[in-house]
């Protein structure tokens, strides 16, 4: 089957509001909310993550070229986290009980984990189905309505999920629209529950801006300069070949790709010259005819990419270890891995979203700290070095999203993790119950009994009280709501202690019941 451009029309604009309205309307029905509504959307999605595998391969290979591995990377990180939150469905949507004290002994105290209501999910070009369906299994999961918005910019894959969602979930409940910025800008004027944005931080700021109209909480995963510190401490080729997998997985359009690399002065030498063996052994020496290497998305993208390069390249003190070729007509651009970039370079300047790859040289792991800590947050970090000293340094001295040491890419598709930037990277986490928890209402529920006993226990909090109220300590103390002791907070800590402790008390307890149960001492 073909899913050319021509055959798909984009959503009236009229027809929005009307949409939005309809998916308020379903969700007060309250038929999204049972488990076994939600597990059946679930299962539908990953059935046609599997059965479609072939149509969405074609969509991804039309729209990006995409190999295997950058499909793999599309598509099966959707299958794999439906299939995760199925078998935890149960489990992490359960009411969960709170501490009981003195006060709160006869009561049932509960956390509800609620669906918000009706969420929009406004999916990327780079990574057009994992981006869209990807947040779509929390959704799901937490019992919302959902209103779908892909981008227009990945044609193919905009087409064929516009065709098949309608086909697959509950037409009540899911629902997809398309379009380009007319598409964008009316959906925004509309009232969500919630709203999950991929994509850039300048498009980030429109949706905030229009999202603080209605007070609607957002999710916003964006990207920026993901820096990558390579210590003296390491195996240089095996973090060579693992940097170059990564940073030109989806030919550099993957948002957690290596932006730039600091360098230790010591290994620089011999990661220049491995990371140029690990291209040519990777993709070979013409990457333009290689099945392996993608291309850029469009023709402006290519020429942003070849306008920063070219203004790098001008810098006398720029070294080429390989590439610089581009070919704007048929969107590709060579790896270009330049080294001796300063701070202050082009390619330093915006993340760089395609496979031009910056090296500075650094002296120590306290320079790369300086260079990581002058720019914003990023998504990742990544950390090569076998020094776990260094690498708690480098940990416990910056700020990002995620960390990953020794490898990339694989806090993507570890489910349990959570996932998701800080300050300008982004805001709020999804994968496994992380992304359960963004699209849920954490609902507080106290249900007390009306019965004596427990009307007792509430006149502690009924005046008159006397001559003087009872003493806070005193009523701290009683209901459970005191400072822990020094002794407390250190035995807290030794689980095994405890449990050791735990079972000697038992014995002793078993102990004297025999002993007493026979009629003896105690200790005979």
């Amino acid at each position: 089957m073909q899913h050319d451009q021509a055959q798909h029309r984009p959503t009236d604009l009229d027809e929005i509001p009307k949409i939005v309205e309809s998916l308020h309307a379903h969700f007060n029905t309250n038929k999204t909310k049972p488990i076994e509504w939600r597990r059946e959307q679930l299962n539908k999605l990953y059935s046609f993550i599997i059965d479609q595998e072939s149509l969405l391969a074609e969509a991804l290979y039309k729209d990006l070229r995409k190999d295997a591995s950058s499909i793999m990377a599309d598509i099966m990180i959707v299958s794999r986290e439906a299939a995760h939150t199925i078998e935890h469905l149960e489990e992490w949507t359960a009411p969960q009980a709170s501490h009981k004290t003195l006060f709160t002994m006869f009561d049932n105290n509960q956390t509800l984990t609620e669906p918000l209501g009706v969420v929009c999910i406004i999916g990327a070009w780079n990574y057009p189905i994992q981006l869209v369906l990807g947040p779509m299994v929390a959704a799901l999961a937490a019992g919302n309505c959902i209103l779908l918005k892909p981008s227009e910019i990945s044609t193919h894959c905009e087409a064929l999920l516009a065709e098949w969602v309608p086909r697959i979930f509950d037409t009540d409940a899911v629902k997809i629209v398309t379009g380009g910025i007319s598409c964008s800008t009316v959906l925004l004027q509309q009232k969500f529950d919630h709203i999950f944005y991929t994509g850039n931080g300048n498009v980030g700021r429109i949706i905030m801006q229009a999202a603080a109209k209605n007070l609607t909480p957002i999710t916003l995963e964006l990207g920026g300069k993901c820096p990558t510190y390579v210590d003296d401490a390491v195996n240089v080729d095996v973090v060579a070949k693992r940097l170059v997998w990564a940073k030109l997985l989806n030919a550099g359009q993957t948002c957690l790709a290596p932006d730039y690399v600091l360098v230790h002065k010591a290994v620089m030498p011999q990661l220049l010259a491995a990371v140029k063996k690990a291209i040519s052994e990777l993709y070979g020496l013409d990457t333009k005819n290689t099945a392996h290497y993608g291309r850029i998305i469009n023709k402006n993208h290519t020429q942003r990419l070849a306008a920063v390069l070219e203004r790098q390249l001008a810098l006398s003190h720029s070294n080429v270890i390989t590439g610089g070729e581009y070919d704007i007509d048929s969107h590709y651009v060579a790896p270009l891995v330049v080294a001796q970039v300063r701070e202050t370079d082009p390619l330093m300047e915006d993340e760089i979203f395609g496979p031009l790859l910056p090296i500075l040289e650094v002296e120590n792991e306290d320079e790369a700290i300086r260079i990581i800590n002058k720019r914003d947050h990023p998504l990742c970090l990544y950390i090569n070095s076998d020094d776990k000293a260094v690498v708690r340094k480098i940990v416990g001295s910056t700020r990002s999203g995620t960390v990953s040491i020794n490898d990339y890419l694989v806090n993507m598709i570890v489910s349990d993790l959570p996932f998701g930037g800080v300050g300008a990277s982004g805001m709020g986490k999804y994968h496994g119950k992380s992304g359960i928890l963004t699209f849920s209402n954490q609902r507080a529920m106290v249900w007390r009994k009306s019965d004596m006993l427990s009307e007792k226990i509430h006149e502690l909090v009924y005046p008159p009280f006397g001559l003087k109220p009872l003493p806070f300590a005193l009523v701290n103390y009683f209901t459970g709501y005191r400072k822990p002791s020094d002794f407390k907070l250190a035995f807290n800590r030794y689980v095994p202690v405890r449990f050791i402790l735990g079972v000697v008390v038992v014995g002793l307890v078993f102990e004297i019941g025999r002993r007493v149960g026979r009629g003896g001492p105690f200790f005979a």
